[in-house]
């Protein structure tokens, strides 16, 4: 059996080798891959970012796994985040709708290595909290991803997620508005998802 080689995390300073004359760094690639934090691509890691860096201090946060069942970690409970925005990184005749998608899924990461793959696998939450992350800016001359005032979260349980999506694997704004849910700042995340703890 092949172990999963472990992630280190990546300063930006590091070189490409066996490039001959060419030089290229890591920071580089990101620059050149990653800076459109506005894309469908990138949001949601972002999203994840966001909140781990609302509820713990930079030093604790580690490496994404992309492959986990959850996003987050936080005092012994699992949290799912989903994103979403109403200005895409593609022209656009209106705002998007606002619909968090993904809420149910069967397991993400299988390998044989592991254990068998199960078949007739049925879609569930995995997790006990859930934050929906809304970059709600709307006016696309001032649109600033990295300002926090610029995005709100609704933080939710399983079980109230269950219930307002009728169990199903998706969710939109306008219900979670109908059924007067606030939404919470940055600042408050941390205290709104210790009080769902």
């Amino acid at each position: 059996m092949y172990k999963r080689v472990p992630v280190k995390k990546l300063t930006g300073s590091e070189l490409f080798k066996n490039t001959g004359n060419q030089k290229f760094s890591v920071l580089e690639f990101w620059q050149y891959g990653f800076s459109s934090l506005n894309s469908n691509v990138l949001r949601g890691a972002l999203a994840e970012f966001i909140i781990e860096n609302a509820l713990k201090d930079n030093k604790e946060i580690g490496v994404r796994n992309p492959w986990g069942d959850y996003d987050v970690e936080y005092k012994e409970k699992k949290i799912e985040v989903k994103c979403c925005a109403y200005i895409q990184d593609w022209d656009q005749d209106k705002f998007s709708i606002i619909k968090w998608s993904g809420l149910k899924a069967k397991d993400l990461y299988w390998s044989s290595a592991v254990n068998p793959r199960q078949l007739n696998q049925i879609a569930d939450y995995k997790s006990d909290i859930y934050v929906l992350a809304l970059f709600k800016h709307q006016e696309h001359d001032t649109l600033d991803i990295l300002d926090m005032n610029q995005w709100c979260f609704y933080v939710l349980t399983k079980e109230v997620i269950k219930e307002l999506s009728g169990d199903r694997g998706s969710i939109s704004l306008s219900r979670v508005q109908k059924h007067n849910h606030e939404p919470v700042s940055f600042n408050d995340l941390a205290r709104a998802v210790s009080h769902e703890s």
